[in-house]
């Protein structure tokens, strides 16, 4: 097992770097719609002051609209070098169903809140607690 660093860990985890998802929505149409985006990584830091793009001084009196907004505009990327949402103000310019889709990649990937991987273990060990089950009862 390798010695952790804190080189180590931000390398690891990929701070800085980008994760290509796809997204799908609904079109004018109704018909779904798909395309590519990339996430960027972000450190602990970066995503705690990612509502400083509001500049309200007490981040209490924010919403959750505006939260989540202000994580997309940080994290939501065209390519390598263009944000999608170049002024924060352009995240209210798409429907609350692309909000959704993106923030869900973003969240995949960037893991806001710490709970993908505690849910993703629960959901494995109760799949691996099943087939046991089932292989102890043939």
């Amino acid at each position: 097992m390798a010695k952790l660093t804190l080189k180590s860990a931000q390398k690891a985890i990929g701070i800085g770097t980008f994760v290509e998802k796809t997204i799908k929505f609904r079109d004018a149409d109704g018909k779904e719609f798909s395309g590519e985006v990339f996430i960027k990584i972000l450190s602990h830091d970066e995503v705690v002051s990612a509502t400083d793009v509001w500049g309200v001084k007490n981040s209490g009196e924010l919403t959750v609209d505006q939260y989540r907004k202000a994580l997309l505009h940080q994290v939501i990327y065209e390519d390598e070098k263009t944000q999608f949402f170049p002024k924060i103000a352009d995240t209210g310019t798409v429907s609350t169903e692309v909000i959704g889709a993106m923030y869900d990649a973003a969240d995949e990937v960037v893991n806001f809140s710490g709970k993908n991987w505690i849910s993703n273990q629960i959901k494995n060990s109760g799949a691996n607690l099943s087939s046991t089950e089932l292989a102890e009862e043939q």
